[in-house]
């Protein structure tokens, strides 16, 4: 026994966050950590890794009780958490970055080279090849992502927790052969993730949350995506994907070479009154760019952008909501939603105009019923959205914008980080704006989504479309290729 967590409690005021909590890790053993957002996985991963102590329980280590006040007595014990907020700072190297645990306190003479120095083999296990002097604010969002894995692996850890940090990675394969080797060198890993396929390629067992407690120990014949799902959420999900086939209308949007700020190549596309266009590719090939400028957040270059025929003219987002295009960004707590602020001001904010008054009892009812319509678990619309789980404030986020009552909903990754119940949630919710005669676009790099969604997909390669796929072509194969930039196109 490496790790183990016996009886662990935690409540944040009313808040039951974990309620006698079970974990049990073996040296060279992956478990997989599975449950729905707000379960209680993040405080159990905090509680572990001295970030937060335990109302009750004990904690062990090699068999003995430990007992964390902060982080740094952890990491000294040998416990290391990536968590799924970021912590590195844009501002300093990548390489103080990866070595920052090592960096003495004020005052410290830092020799820079060394640091260069030490921080690349960190940064070669990770397969990560960037300049080590360089910022940190530079490298995409993938690569930074890398970065905090380099500075786990910095203080030579003997149980790593990875919380949700394939979310945001372009090629998890990478991620995984990094773990496939501290399995090989024995050091313990708790792997937490909503994708149900990652969990089975890395872990040979899985310790299942609901509500705060312990909910199911899965082996690895048992780890299937229904007993997984089922556990998490208590209920069969059915259908994950909810499709319904929908009779499409006629042509809502039409873009006609258009040519966004950040690449030379035009795209052009249309999508139909109650379809689901997919738009695939990798990270940096010029997705979120394309639903940012057809928003107004992004300025275009050239093109035209035709809605139900007629052409609208975009210089901010306030002109394409008012036509009827709205977008749920991928960062929803820095571009769609304000964390210190309730559910009910972030809901309101969609429909209130500058200088007009606020109807607070109208603002709070139409927050309540977006709270029931959407399955927002929360403990009143009082709550500032940093307080919920990545699911709920998702949701929070998609009810904003479908109160705008958009002909074009625009959806960038819908479902980043949030757990198998809130998705088929979400995916029932988008499914039925289509049936209501919405266009959807939506951007994913889960391909199983993409397919299981999208009527018709397009995949983009270096900003410009490579191909575009229909019915029996649809297939995980058939994106990737022209992702890479293959095809016929």
């Amino acid at each position: 026994m490496l790790l183990k967590a016996e009886g662990v409690s935690k409540r944040f005021g009313a808040v039951h966050a974990l309620d006698r909590v079970n974990l049990l890790l073996q040296a060279g053993q992956v478990l997989a950590l599975a449950g729905e957002n707000g379960s209680g996985k993040s405080t159990l991963s905090r509680i572990l890794a001295g970030g937060i102590v335990p109302d009750a329980g004990r904690i062990l280590l090699d068999g003995r009780e430990v007992r964390f006040t902060d982080p740094r007595s952890a990491l000294e014990a040998g416990i290391c958490l990536v968590s799924q907020e970021p912590t590195l700072v844009p501002h300093l190297s990548v390489a103080e970055n990866v070595l920052l645990t090592r960096i003495g306190g004020p005052g410290r003479l830092i020799s820079r080279a060394r640091l260069t120095r030490e921080a690349q083999p960190l940064l070669d296990r990770v397969g990560l090849r960037v300049d080590p002097a360089a910022p940190l604010s530079s490298l995409p969002p993938g690569d930074r992502e890398l970065v905090e894995v380099a500075k786990a692996l910095a203080p030579d850890p003997r149980v790593l927790i990875l919380d949700e940090v394939t979310a945001r990675l372009p090629d998890p394969e990478r991620l995984f052969r990094v773990i496939d080797g501290l399995r090989a060198q024995g050091v313990g890993v708790v792997f937490i993730s909503h994708r149900l396929r990652e969990m089975r390629r890395l872990a040979k067992c899985a310790t299942v949350l609901r509500d705060g407690r312990n909910a199911a120990e899965l082996d690895w014949i048992d780890m299937t995506d229904e007993k997984i799902s089922a556990a998490m959420v208590g209920r069969d999900l059915g259908e994950l994907y909810h499709k319904t086939p929908v009779p499409v209308g006629p042509i809502r949007l039409e873009v006609r070479d258009l040519v966004t700020g950040r690449s030379p190549n035009p795209v052009s596309f249309s999508v139909r009154a109650g379809e689901i266009l997919g738009v695939g590719g990798l990270v940096g090939s010029g997705r979120s760019d394309l639903l940012e400028t057809l928003a107004g957040a992004r300025p275009r270059r050239s093109g035209r952008v035709l809605l139900d025929g007629r052409r609208v003219r975009v210089r901010r987002p306030r002109d394409a909501q008012r036509a009827g295009i709205v977008l749920v960004p991928e960062d929803r707590l820095n571009q769609a939603l304000v964390g210190e602020h309730s559910i009910t001001d972030n809901l309101a904010m969609a429909w209130h105009r500058p200088l007009r008054r606020t109807e607070r009892p109208a603002d709070r009812a139409r927050a309540e019923r977006a709270i029931s319509a959407y399955g927002i678990r929360c403990g009143g619309t009082h709550l500032p959205v940093c307080s919920l789980s990545g699911g709920n404030a998702q949701k929070v986020a998609l009810a904003a914008a479908v109160g705008l009552a958009p002909r074009v909903l625009l959806l960038d990754e819908p479902t980043r980080g949030v757990d198998v119940g809130a998705r088929a949630d979400i995916y029932a919710i988008l499914t039925g704006l289509a049936t209501r005669g919405a266009a959807l676009v939506l951007v994913s790099s889960d391909l199983l989504e993409l397919i299981g969604l999208a009527d018709r997909i397009i995949v983009l390669a270096d900003g410009r479309v490579a191909g575009e796929l229909t019915g029996e072509e649809i297939t995980e194969e058939a994106v990737a290729l022209l992702a890479l930039g293959g095809g016929d196109t």
